[in-house]
Protein backbone atom coordinates (compact mmCIF):
# COMPACT_ATOMS: atom_id res chain seq x y z
CA UNK A 1 0.00 0.00 0.00
CA UNK A 2 1.44 3.53 -0.83
CA UNK A 3 2.31 5.68 1.84
CA UNK A 4 -0.01 8.90 1.63
CA UNK A 5 1.89 12.30 2.11
CA UNK A 6 -1.06 14.65 2.09
CA UNK A 7 -2.05 14.54 -1.01
CA UNK A 8 -3.76 12.06 -3.90
CA UNK A 9 -1.06 9.73 -5.46
CA UNK A 10 -1.71 10.52 -9.35
CA UNK A 11 0.37 10.85 -11.97
CA UNK A 12 0.03 14.01 -12.90
CA UNK A 13 -2.54 17.48 -12.42
CA UNK A 14 -5.43 15.67 -14.84
CA UNK A 15 -8.21 17.94 -13.97
CA UNK A 16 -8.20 20.64 -16.69
CA UNK A 17 -10.32 23.62 -16.78
CA UNK A 18 -12.71 21.82 -19.68
CA UNK A 19 -12.74 18.84 -17.82
CA UNK A 20 -14.01 20.10 -14.58
CA UNK A 21 -16.79 21.54 -16.51
CA UNK A 22 -17.61 18.15 -17.85
CA UNK A 23 -17.54 16.80 -14.36
CA UNK A 24 -19.60 19.42 -12.71
CA UNK A 25 -22.43 19.55 -14.99
CA UNK A 26 -22.30 15.25 -15.10
CA UNK A 27 -22.81 15.69 -11.22
CA UNK A 28 -25.88 18.11 -11.49
CA UNK A 29 -27.24 16.58 -14.45
CA UNK A 30 -29.42 19.01 -16.66
CA UNK A 31 -31.88 16.47 -17.01
CA UNK A 32 -32.43 16.15 -13.38
CA UNK A 33 -35.19 18.50 -13.70
CA UNK A 34 -37.57 16.05 -14.90
CA UNK A 35 -37.10 13.60 -11.98
CA UNK A 36 -39.29 16.01 -9.99
CA UNK A 37 -40.73 18.17 -12.45
CA UNK A 38 -44.60 17.47 -11.45
CA UNK A 39 -44.22 17.63 -8.02
CA UNK A 40 -42.43 20.91 -8.04
CA UNK A 41 -44.86 22.00 -10.81
CA UNK A 42 -47.60 21.59 -8.27
CA UNK A 43 -46.00 22.57 -5.43
CA UNK A 44 -45.38 26.12 -6.73
CA UNK A 45 -49.13 26.26 -8.40
CA UNK A 46 -47.56 26.03 -12.23
CA UNK A 47 -44.79 28.68 -11.26
CA UNK A 48 -42.03 26.47 -11.65
CA UNK A 49 -39.89 29.13 -13.53
CA UNK A 50 -40.13 31.36 -10.61
CA UNK A 51 -39.39 28.84 -8.03
CA UNK A 52 -35.94 27.66 -10.26
CA UNK A 53 -35.02 31.23 -10.53
CA UNK A 54 -35.32 31.83 -7.06
CA UNK A 55 -33.30 28.52 -5.85
CA UNK A 56 -30.70 29.71 -8.78
CA UNK A 57 -29.86 32.91 -7.30
CA UNK A 58 -29.51 31.32 -3.24
CA UNK A 59 -27.04 28.65 -4.97
CA UNK A 60 -25.06 30.97 -7.40
CA UNK A 61 -24.50 33.04 -3.73
CA UNK A 62 -23.07 29.53 -2.00
CA UNK A 63 -21.18 28.39 -5.32
CA UNK A 64 -19.35 31.88 -5.00
CA UNK A 65 -18.43 31.33 -1.24
CA UNK A 66 -17.00 28.00 -2.25
CA UNK A 67 -15.04 29.38 -4.73
CA UNK A 68 -13.85 31.90 -2.27
CA UNK A 69 -12.28 28.94 -0.06
CA UNK A 70 -10.86 26.65 -2.54
CA UNK A 71 -8.70 29.57 -3.39
CA UNK A 72 -7.61 29.80 0.26
CA UNK A 73 -7.38 25.96 1.24
CA UNK A 74 -7.60 23.90 -2.42
CA UNK A 75 -7.81 20.26 -1.17
CA UNK A 76 -10.39 17.74 -1.54
CA UNK A 77 -11.75 17.78 1.66
CA UNK A 78 -14.87 20.22 0.41
CA UNK A 79 -16.79 22.15 3.32
CA UNK A 80 -14.98 19.61 6.06
CA UNK A 81 -11.84 20.75 5.06
CA UNK A 82 -12.73 24.34 4.97
CA UNK A 83 -14.82 24.32 8.33
CA UNK A 84 -11.69 22.35 9.87
CA UNK A 85 -9.46 25.19 9.16
CA UNK A 86 -11.69 28.22 9.25
CA UNK A 87 -13.76 27.60 12.46
CA UNK A 88 -12.66 24.51 14.44
CA UNK A 89 -11.17 20.39 13.94
CA UNK A 90 -14.58 19.18 15.63
CA UNK A 91 -16.96 21.91 14.19
CA UNK A 92 -14.97 20.72 10.72
CA UNK A 93 -15.70 16.82 11.50
CA UNK A 94 -19.13 17.42 12.15
CA UNK A 95 -19.88 19.43 9.17
CA UNK A 96 -17.78 16.65 7.36
CA UNK A 97 -20.47 14.03 9.22
CA UNK A 98 -23.35 15.48 7.89
CA UNK A 99 -22.25 16.43 4.64
CA UNK A 100 -21.60 12.16 4.01
CA UNK A 101 -25.80 12.57 3.87
CA UNK A 102 -25.63 14.27 0.99
CA UNK A 103 -22.48 12.64 -0.81
CA UNK A 104 -23.19 9.26 0.29
CA UNK A 105 -26.97 8.82 0.46
CA UNK A 106 -26.95 10.82 -3.37
CA UNK A 107 -25.33 7.64 -5.26
CA UNK A 108 -27.80 5.35 -3.61
CA UNK A 109 -30.55 7.35 -4.46
CA UNK A 110 -29.72 7.86 -8.07
CA UNK A 111 -28.62 3.69 -8.07
CA UNK A 112 -31.57 3.05 -6.57
CA UNK A 113 -34.12 5.09 -9.35
CA UNK A 114 -32.12 3.59 -11.94
CA UNK A 115 -32.43 -0.38 -10.33
CA UNK A 116 -35.98 0.15 -10.03
CA UNK A 117 -37.11 1.66 -13.24
CA UNK A 118 -35.45 -0.90 -15.06
CA UNK A 119 -36.63 -3.68 -12.97
CA UNK A 120 -40.14 -1.84 -13.68
CA UNK A 121 -39.28 -3.01 -17.64
CA UNK A 122 -37.29 -6.06 -16.65
CA UNK A 123 -39.26 -7.45 -13.66
CA UNK A 124 -37.33 -11.19 -13.99
CA UNK A 125 -34.22 -8.73 -13.21
CA UNK A 126 -34.19 -7.96 -9.27
CA UNK A 127 -33.79 -4.45 -8.26
CA UNK A 128 -30.45 -5.73 -6.49
CA UNK A 129 -29.02 -7.28 -9.15
CA UNK A 130 -29.08 -3.78 -11.47
CA UNK A 131 -28.08 -1.82 -8.76
CA UNK A 132 -25.17 -4.33 -8.31
CA UNK A 133 -24.14 -4.34 -11.77
CA UNK A 134 -24.28 -0.84 -12.27
CA UNK A 135 -22.47 -0.07 -8.69
CA UNK A 136 -19.54 -2.93 -10.31
CA UNK A 137 -19.27 -0.94 -13.28
CA UNK A 138 -18.72 2.39 -11.87
CA UNK A 139 -16.56 1.22 -9.48
CA UNK A 140 -14.25 -0.39 -11.97
CA UNK A 141 -14.62 3.19 -14.23
CA UNK A 142 -13.41 5.28 -11.04
CA UNK A 143 -10.84 2.87 -10.15
CA UNK A 144 -8.99 3.65 -13.84
CA UNK A 145 -9.38 7.21 -12.46
CA UNK A 146 -10.77 10.30 -13.52
CA UNK A 147 -9.51 10.44 -17.19
CA UNK A 148 -11.56 7.55 -17.80
CA UNK A 149 -14.51 8.43 -16.14
CA UNK A 150 -14.46 12.30 -18.12
CA UNK A 151 -14.53 10.37 -21.34
CA UNK A 152 -17.47 8.10 -20.13
CA UNK A 153 -19.34 11.89 -18.77
CA UNK A 154 -18.52 13.70 -21.97
CA UNK A 155 -20.83 11.33 -24.00
CA UNK A 156 -23.49 11.43 -21.48
CA UNK A 157 -23.34 15.21 -21.36
CA UNK A 158 -23.46 15.31 -25.18
CA UNK A 159 -26.96 13.37 -25.45
CA UNK A 160 -27.92 15.74 -22.08
CA UNK A 161 -27.68 18.03 -24.27
CA UNK A 162 -28.90 16.79 -27.36
CA UNK A 163 -32.23 15.75 -25.93
CA UNK A 164 -32.62 19.28 -23.56
CA UNK A 165 -31.97 20.37 -27.36
CA UNK A 166 -35.04 18.31 -29.02
CA UNK A 167 -37.09 19.03 -25.83
CA UNK A 168 -36.60 23.08 -26.41
CA UNK A 169 -37.49 22.24 -30.01
CA UNK A 170 -40.56 20.44 -29.66
CA UNK A 171 -42.11 23.04 -27.18
CA UNK A 172 -41.12 25.71 -29.33
CA UNK A 173 -43.13 23.75 -32.33
CA UNK A 174 -45.94 23.71 -30.00
CA UNK A 175 -46.18 27.14 -28.98
CA UNK A 176 -45.91 28.57 -32.77
CA UNK A 177 -48.31 26.49 -34.15
CA UNK A 178 -52.24 27.75 -34.50
CA UNK A 179 -53.25 27.51 -31.38
CA UNK A 180 -55.24 30.61 -29.62
CA UNK A 181 -53.22 32.02 -26.52
CA UNK A 182 -49.83 30.01 -27.40
CA UNK A 183 -47.03 32.45 -27.02
CA UNK A 184 -43.11 32.05 -26.79
CA UNK A 185 -42.86 35.31 -24.66
CA UNK A 186 -44.80 35.04 -21.57
CA UNK A 187 -44.82 36.34 -17.76
CA UNK A 188 -47.46 34.25 -16.57
CA UNK A 189 -45.41 31.33 -15.77
CA UNK A 190 -43.36 33.45 -13.46
CA UNK A 191 -46.72 35.35 -12.22
CA UNK A 192 -50.22 35.32 -12.73
CA UNK A 193 -53.41 36.52 -10.88
CA UNK A 194 -53.18 33.70 -8.05
CA UNK A 195 -49.45 33.98 -7.36
CA UNK A 196 -48.20 33.19 -3.88
CA UNK A 197 -44.84 33.93 -2.24
CA UNK A 198 -45.48 30.99 -0.09
CA UNK A 199 -46.22 28.41 -3.13
CA UNK A 200 -42.64 29.38 -4.63
CA UNK A 201 -41.14 28.97 -1.77
CA UNK A 202 -42.08 25.44 -1.26
CA UNK A 203 -41.30 24.59 -5.01
CA UNK A 204 -38.05 26.75 -4.60
CA UNK A 205 -36.74 24.20 -1.60
CA UNK A 206 -37.69 21.22 -3.98
CA UNK A 207 -35.56 22.11 -6.96
CA UNK A 208 -32.62 23.04 -5.04
CA UNK A 209 -32.21 19.59 -4.70
CA UNK A 210 -31.34 19.98 -8.91
CA UNK A 211 -28.71 22.01 -7.97
CA UNK A 212 -27.14 20.03 -5.46
CA UNK A 213 -23.75 18.64 -6.51
CA UNK A 214 -21.71 21.81 -8.09
CA UNK A 215 -20.07 21.70 -4.60
CA UNK A 216 -18.29 18.45 -5.22
CA UNK A 217 -16.11 19.88 -7.72
CA UNK A 218 -13.97 21.25 -5.07
CA UNK A 219 -13.64 17.46 -4.53
CA UNK A 220 -10.86 17.02 -7.19
CA UNK A 221 -9.10 20.15 -5.83
CA UNK A 222 -5.74 18.29 -5.52
CA UNK A 223 -5.97 16.29 -9.47
CA UNK A 224 -7.00 19.92 -10.87
CA UNK A 225 -4.83 21.78 -12.56
CA UNK A 226 -4.60 25.31 -10.80
CA UNK A 227 -6.94 24.36 -8.95
CA UNK A 228 -7.20 27.99 -6.93
CA UNK A 229 -7.82 29.78 -10.47
CA UNK A 230 -9.53 26.89 -12.39
CA UNK A 231 -12.43 25.39 -9.70
CA UNK A 232 -13.76 29.05 -9.14
CA UNK A 233 -14.77 29.49 -12.27
CA UNK A 234 -16.06 26.03 -12.75
CA UNK A 235 -18.25 26.33 -9.84
CA UNK A 236 -19.86 29.39 -10.88
CA UNK A 237 -19.89 28.64 -14.68
CA UNK A 238 -21.31 25.36 -14.20
CA UNK A 239 -24.20 26.57 -11.57
CA UNK A 240 -24.86 29.75 -14.02
CA UNK A 241 -25.27 26.83 -17.22
CA UNK A 242 -26.96 24.56 -15.57
CA UNK A 243 -29.93 27.65 -13.62
CA UNK A 244 -30.14 29.12 -17.51
CA UNK A 245 -31.10 25.46 -18.55
CA UNK A 246 -33.35 24.28 -15.66
CA UNK A 247 -35.31 28.16 -15.86
CA UNK A 248 -35.55 27.51 -19.88
CA UNK A 249 -36.99 24.05 -19.21
CA UNK A 250 -39.14 24.93 -16.99
CA UNK A 251 -40.61 27.72 -18.50
CA UNK A 252 -41.20 26.11 -21.98
CA UNK A 253 -42.14 22.82 -20.27
CA UNK A 254 -44.81 25.33 -18.68
CA UNK A 255 -46.01 27.27 -21.58
CA UNK A 256 -46.40 24.12 -23.98
CA UNK A 257 -48.75 22.18 -21.32
CA UNK A 258 -50.47 25.20 -20.67
CA UNK A 259 -54.44 24.62 -20.09
CA UNK A 260 -53.71 20.78 -19.66
CA UNK A 261 -53.55 19.05 -16.33
CA UNK A 262 -51.03 15.57 -15.69
CA UNK A 263 -52.65 12.42 -14.81
CA UNK A 264 -49.85 12.26 -11.61
CA UNK A 265 -47.36 14.46 -10.72
CA UNK A 266 -44.95 11.56 -10.17
CA UNK A 267 -45.00 10.79 -14.37
CA UNK A 268 -45.56 14.44 -15.28
CA UNK A 269 -42.19 14.47 -17.37
CA UNK A 270 -42.76 11.46 -19.10
CA UNK A 271 -46.38 12.71 -20.21
CA UNK A 272 -45.38 15.79 -21.02
CA UNK A 273 -42.13 14.81 -22.93
CA UNK A 274 -45.35 11.98 -24.76
CA UNK A 275 -47.30 14.90 -25.64
CA UNK A 276 -44.79 17.14 -27.42
CA UNK A 277 -42.80 14.49 -29.22
CA UNK A 278 -44.94 11.14 -28.55
CA UNK A 279 -43.90 7.70 -28.13
CA UNK A 280 -40.21 8.15 -30.35
CA UNK A 281 -39.33 10.67 -28.12
CA UNK A 282 -40.76 9.22 -25.05
CA UNK A 283 -38.32 6.42 -26.24
CA UNK A 284 -35.26 8.33 -26.68
CA UNK A 285 -35.93 10.19 -23.36
CA UNK A 286 -36.46 6.85 -21.01
CA UNK A 287 -33.11 5.55 -22.94
CA UNK A 288 -31.02 8.83 -22.15
CA UNK A 289 -32.24 9.30 -18.87
CA UNK A 290 -30.78 6.05 -18.01
CA UNK A 291 -27.63 6.74 -19.49
CA UNK A 292 -27.52 10.38 -17.62
CA UNK A 293 -28.09 8.64 -14.22
CA UNK A 294 -25.72 6.21 -14.05
CA UNK A 295 -22.91 9.06 -15.29
CA UNK A 296 -24.14 10.54 -12.32
CA UNK A 297 -23.59 7.91 -9.86
CA UNK A 298 -20.17 7.62 -11.64
CA UNK A 299 -19.23 11.27 -10.65
CA UNK A 300 -20.81 10.72 -7.57
CA UNK A 301 -18.76 7.87 -6.15
CA UNK A 302 -15.68 9.84 -7.62
CA UNK A 303 -16.78 12.77 -5.28
CA UNK A 304 -17.41 11.13 -1.93
CA UNK A 305 -14.29 8.60 -2.69
CA UNK A 306 -11.81 11.67 -2.42
CA UNK A 307 -14.44 13.40 0.97
CA UNK A 308 -13.69 10.22 2.70
CA UNK A 309 -9.85 10.10 1.50
CA UNK A 310 -9.04 13.55 2.63
CA UNK A 311 -11.07 12.33 5.96
CA UNK A 312 -8.87 9.42 6.58
CA UNK A 313 -5.75 11.28 5.50
CA UNK A 314 -6.49 13.58 8.47
CA UNK A 315 -7.44 10.61 10.82
CA UNK A 316 -10.75 11.20 11.52
CA UNK A 317 -11.78 7.43 9.75
CA UNK A 318 -9.34 4.58 9.56
CA UNK A 319 -6.78 5.91 7.30
CA UNK A 320 -5.44 2.73 5.99
CA UNK A 321 -8.64 2.06 4.35
CA UNK A 322 -9.54 5.36 3.10
CA UNK A 323 -6.38 6.25 1.96
CA UNK A 324 -4.80 3.28 -0.24
CA UNK A 325 -4.73 4.26 -3.36
CA UNK A 326 -3.87 2.26 -6.74
CA UNK A 327 -0.18 1.76 -7.62
CA UNK A 328 -0.87 2.79 -11.37
CA UNK A 329 -3.83 4.81 -11.60
CA UNK A 330 -3.23 7.01 -8.09
CA UNK A 331 -7.28 6.20 -7.36
CA UNK A 332 -8.59 6.24 -3.90
CA UNK A 333 -9.34 2.36 -4.06
CA UNK A 334 -10.64 2.24 -0.50
CA UNK A 335 -12.82 4.93 -0.73
CA UNK A 336 -13.91 4.18 -3.81
CA UNK A 337 -14.59 -0.16 -3.28
CA UNK A 338 -16.33 1.50 0.42
CA UNK A 339 -18.87 3.55 -0.91
CA UNK A 340 -19.88 0.85 -3.84
CA UNK A 341 -20.58 -2.15 -1.15
CA UNK A 342 -21.96 0.18 1.24
CA UNK A 343 -24.47 1.84 -1.66
CA UNK A 344 -25.49 -1.69 -2.57
CA UNK A 345 -26.12 -3.00 1.05
CA UNK A 346 -27.90 0.60 1.41
CA UNK A 347 -30.31 0.25 -1.70
CA UNK A 348 -31.55 -3.14 -0.19
CA UNK A 349 -32.84 -1.53 3.22
CA UNK A 350 -33.69 2.15 2.25
CA UNK A 351 -36.55 3.13 -0.24
CA UNK A 352 -36.42 6.66 -2.37
CA UNK A 353 -38.24 8.88 -0.06
CA UNK A 354 -36.08 7.52 2.88
CA UNK A 355 -32.62 8.52 0.69
CA UNK A 356 -34.35 11.62 -0.53
CA UNK A 357 -34.95 12.62 2.94
CA UNK A 358 -31.54 12.76 3.98
CA UNK A 359 -29.71 14.17 1.01
CA UNK A 360 -31.00 17.94 1.21
CA UNK A 361 -30.40 18.01 5.08
CA UNK A 362 -26.70 17.71 4.78
CA UNK A 363 -26.11 19.69 1.76
CA UNK A 364 -27.73 22.83 3.44
CA UNK A 365 -25.70 22.21 6.77
CA UNK A 366 -22.66 22.13 4.46
CA UNK A 367 -23.98 24.92 2.61
CA UNK A 368 -24.20 27.18 5.61
CA UNK A 369 -20.95 26.35 7.02
CA UNK A 370 -19.09 27.13 3.87
CA UNK A 371 -20.51 30.97 3.82
CA UNK A 372 -19.46 31.57 7.62
CA UNK A 373 -16.17 30.22 6.27
CA UNK A 374 -16.25 32.97 3.83
CA UNK A 375 -16.74 35.93 6.62
CA UNK A 376 -14.19 34.02 9.31
CA UNK A 377 -11.33 33.91 6.52
CA UNK A 378 -11.67 37.20 4.78
CA UNK A 379 -13.90 39.63 7.18
CA UNK A 380 -12.65 38.45 10.68
CA UNK A 381 -9.07 37.34 9.77
CA UNK A 382 -7.76 39.15 6.97
CA UNK A 383 -9.89 42.27 7.97
CA UNK A 384 -11.19 42.83 4.34
CA UNK A 385 -13.49 45.92 4.72
CA UNK A 386 -13.63 48.07 2.05
CA UNK A 387 -17.36 47.97 0.73
CA UNK A 388 -16.53 46.32 -2.00
CA UNK A 389 -15.28 43.32 0.84
CA UNK A 390 -18.17 44.19 3.03
CA UNK A 391 -20.82 43.17 0.22
CA UNK A 392 -18.52 40.31 -1.33
CA UNK A 393 -17.30 38.67 2.08
CA UNK A 394 -20.44 39.89 4.61
CA UNK A 395 -23.27 40.77 3.06
CA UNK A 396 -23.32 37.95 0.27
CA UNK A 397 -22.57 34.87 2.55
CA UNK A 398 -25.13 36.24 4.99
CA UNK A 399 -27.74 36.05 2.67
CA UNK A 400 -26.35 32.70 1.86
CA UNK A 401 -26.76 31.84 5.67
CA UNK A 402 -30.11 33.06 6.12
CA UNK A 403 -31.15 31.23 2.81
CA UNK A 404 -29.75 27.85 3.52
CA UNK A 405 -31.40 28.25 6.72
CA UNK A 406 -34.68 29.04 5.48
CA UNK A 407 -34.29 25.88 3.22
CA UNK A 408 -33.37 23.68 5.76
CA UNK A 409 -36.86 24.71 7.97
CA UNK A 410 -38.79 23.56 5.16
CA UNK A 411 -37.54 19.86 5.24
CA UNK A 412 -39.99 17.21 6.43
CA UNK A 413 -40.03 15.77 9.96
CA UNK A 414 -38.58 12.62 8.60
CA UNK A 415 -35.78 14.30 7.53
CA UNK A 416 -35.09 16.42 10.94
CA UNK A 417 -35.83 12.72 12.61
CA UNK A 418 -33.59 10.56 10.37
CA UNK A 419 -30.71 13.33 10.23
CA UNK A 420 -30.81 14.01 14.24
CA UNK A 421 -30.39 10.17 14.63
CA UNK A 422 -26.90 10.51 12.34
CA UNK A 423 -26.21 13.88 13.82
CA UNK A 424 -26.59 12.20 17.35
CA UNK A 425 -24.20 9.11 15.83
CA UNK A 426 -21.60 11.33 15.05
CA UNK A 427 -21.08 13.03 17.76
CA UNK A 428 -21.05 10.42 20.17
CA UNK A 429 -18.17 9.32 17.93
CA UNK A 430 -16.69 12.68 18.25
CA UNK A 431 -17.05 12.59 22.26
CA UNK A 432 -15.15 9.15 22.53
CA UNK A 433 -12.39 10.23 20.21
CA UNK A 434 -11.74 13.23 21.75
CA UNK A 435 -12.04 11.61 25.49
CA UNK A 436 -15.60 14.05 25.82
CA UNK A 437 -14.10 16.96 24.36
CA UNK A 438 -10.75 16.91 26.72
CA UNK A 439 -8.35 16.38 23.64
CA UNK A 440 -8.22 17.44 20.19
CA UNK A 441 -6.95 14.50 17.54
CA UNK A 442 -4.45 16.17 15.78
CA UNK A 443 -7.24 16.17 12.78
CA UNK A 444 -6.19 18.74 9.35
CA UNK A 445 -3.15 19.74 7.79
CA UNK A 446 -3.39 23.60 8.67
CA UNK A 447 -3.64 26.22 11.05
CA UNK A 448 -6.95 26.51 12.63
CA UNK A 449 -6.62 29.67 14.45
CA UNK A 450 -7.85 32.90 13.52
Amino acid sequence: MQKTEGVLHVPARVMTQGRQVIFGISLMAPIAIFGTYGVANELSKGLLPAAYLLAFLVMLITAYSYGRMVKVYPTSGSAYGYVQKSVHPLAGFLVGWMLLLDYAFVPMLSVLFLGLALHEMLPVIPVVVWVALFIALSTFINIRGLQMAIKVNRIMVGLQFVLIAIFFGTCIYALVSPSPGHSLLSSAPFWNPDFSMLSVIAGTALVCQSFLGFDAVTTIAEESVEPERTIPRTLIFVTILNGIVFILIAYFGVLAYQGRSFISSDTAAVELVEYLGGPLFETLFMLVTAASVFTLIVSQQAGISRLLFVMGRDRVFPEKLFCYTHPRYGTPVGGIVFIGVLTVAACMIFDLVTLASLINLGAFVAFAFVNLCVILHYFVKRRLRTPKAVLLYLLLPVIGIGSNIWLLTSLSPQAFLVGGIWFAAGLLYLTVRTKVFTQIPDWGLFDTSL
